[in-house]
């Protein structure tokens, strides 16, 4: 198992950097160097946060990103990718950072630095109408889905122990398995959970807000990354002058909440 997973990482090692390669020789883009762009990595099946509308990637976190690029004076470059591939191409310096509705955890700390947080999740799990569930015991032996990430599944095995958990690289390859019948439910935040819920009125979603995955969703950046700093003077600016706010409203995330001190 430990010789697969080597392999499977190295393949997707070399395909990142053979599309790394071709976009930077096509696009003029040189990571890292180019001081007046910043390279932005995505995973654009998690509307209203990133997402694809009439072929145009938007969202909250794409819009946001913009706007932080306009307010440092510095172009924005946005490369849409798997969500797995995106922490590895990160650690290479394929991007510079990443927007992706990541949350903050002790364990992310660990590997990443993250900018001020800027929306608190609220995690659901959506199911259908016709199979009701009420409480987190019911959610026992279920077959639950979610997006690969180390946080969640922590979060489930150690609340919901006998469920039977699967975990995939996108969203939309989760809900496609859940309209199959391979899962009764899917684990994912209630912004996303209401746009599939009011495309899909068969479907309805449990809210357990005693299952906490983060300290809240923020930009990612390498360890040690100049830009955090950039970023959050940008955020807290943002905040105060109620921009960030009104980006918040127009896509009908939560309410306006005080950011933490540092």
């Amino acid at each position: 198992m430990k010789k697969l997973t080597i392999v499977v990482l190295s393949i997707l090692m070399g395909m990142l950097m053979i599309w790394f390669y071709h976009k930077s020789s096509n696009e003029g883009l040189v990571v890292g160097k180019e001081k007046n762009v910043i390279c932005f990595g995505t995973c654009a099946d998690y509307p209203p946060m990133e997402y694809y509308r009439d072929g145009t990637l938007t969202g909250f976190e794409i819009e946001l990103a913009k706007l932080i690029g306009q307010k440092l004076k510095k172009g924005i470059v946005l490369e849409d990718m798997a969500f797995g591939p995106l922490q590895i191409a990160l650690g290479k310096g394929f991007i510079e950072a990443f927007v992706a509705a990541f949350g903050v955890t002790p364990e992310g700390r660990d590997k990443f630095d993250f900018t001020i947080p800027y929306y608190i999740e609220r995690m659901v799990f959506l199911h259908k109408k016709g199979d009701p569930i009420t409480r987190l015991e019911e959610l026992s032996r279920k077959k639950i889905i979610y997006q690969l990430s180390g946080r969640i599944k922590k979060t489930l095995e150690e609340n919901i122990p006998e469920a039977e958990l699967i975990s995939v690289d996108r969203i939309d390859v989760a809900m496609e398995m859940f309209k199959a019948g391979h899962g009764d439910c899917v684990y994912m935040d209630v912004f996303v959970a209401d746009v599939y819920c009011e495309e899909n009125p068969q479907w309805t979603y449990l809210v357990l807000d005693s299952l906490k995955v983060s300290d809240g969703i923020a930009i990612v950046l390498p360890k040690g990354s100049p830009l955090r700093v950039e970023i959050n003077r940008v955020l807290k600016a943002l905040e105060a002058s109620g921009e960030l706010q009104a980006l918040r409203k127009k896509w009908k995330l939560e309410a306006a909440w005080k950011l933490p001190n540092e």
